[in-house]
């Protein structure tokens, strides 16, 4: 879950989206998934002949010498060190655990890349769920993992929450914590929050507190018609029988992918309507 700090907006959002950071619990939380998915199919062989224990020991090899360029004569043997501090496992543990940000992107990146089927799609599934809950930018893709949250992105929001109303920042602060809250994560009313957030906008821009946001939309002369029209389209999508606000239908499945772009998007045309407004 969030900081008191990062859900009242005192820390910045790259606090929360991890773009060009890993901090301490998204790198344990790769490790961990790497040693569930790659290195204990060796601990788990009976013996080092066996099909899954020689493609580990080829991994690590190539890791050790082509990735990161260390003296092949001085590696250890998985065999006889799995659990020893001088052993190939914890070398490899304590680079990654203190390497910088990108290089354990790359570091995850060889091993999914690696002729073999050590990682395999079952693995990078977890990753991803991994990088999604820790509030990454980035996932995998295939076997590579590609920035997902720009700092683009990161900005629109930032701009959005310093640029609005007390009464809009309070929506989009709140849509920010769920989609950030580690524990439990609230996509769909997230999305609400976001959409809420607009809405409370123009109502203040147009001075009609009781305005639904597609009549305040009608009323701003300065506003573009395919802004209007693509933000009614949005609220449509929220408010519709089986959007997110309609009570009485079974919950949507709304991804954090959804969440994302709503929160975005809204926050990046308050700071426009503030603008376009005055």
């Amino acid at each position: 879950m969030p900081s008191f700090s990062q859900r009242l907006g005192y820390k910045p959002v790259e606090k929360i989206f991890q773009r060009e950071r890993m901090d301490e619990a998204l790198r344990v939380r790769l490790w961990n998934l790497l040693k569930l998915h790659v290195w204990n199919r060796f601990a788990r062989a009976r013996h080092s002949e066996s099909e899954n224990a020689r493609d580990v020991e080829r991994l690590v090899k190539h890791i050790w010498f082509n990735h990161l360029g260390w003296d092949l004569d001085a590696i250890p043997s998985m065999a006889t060190t799995y659990s020893f501090s001088n052993g190939a496992y914890q070398s490899l543990k304590g680079y990654f655990s203190a390497c910088k940000w990108f290089e354990a992107y790359d570091f995850l990146e060889v091993v999914s890349e690696f002729n073999s089927d050590l990682l395999g799609n079952r693995g990078r599934v977890a990753l991803n769920d991994a990088l999604t809950l820790e509030n990454s930018a980035y996932r995998f893709v295939g076997k590579n993992i590609v920035e997902v949250t720009d700092k683009t992105e990161i900005n629109a929001i930032e701009d959005g929450l310093s640029d609005a109303h007390s009464l809009v920042k309070q929506h989009l602060e709140a849509a920010l914590r769920m989609l950030s809250d580690r524990a439990s994560p609230d996509y769909r009313n997230s999305v609400k929050e976001s959409i809420s957030a607009v809405e409370s906008a123009c109502k203040l821009v147009t001075g009609n507190s009781k305005a639904t946001l597609g009549d305040a939309l009608k009323r701003i002369e300065s506003l573009h018609p395919s802004f209007s029209k693509a933000f009614q389209a949005l609220y449509g999508y929220t408010s519709d029988a089986s959007g997110i606000r309609h009570a009485l239908v079974e919950e949507p499945v709304v991804s954090y992918a959804d969440a994302k772009f709503m929160l975005v998007t809204c926050a990046a045309f308050v700071s426009y309507l503030k603008v376009a407004a005055s």
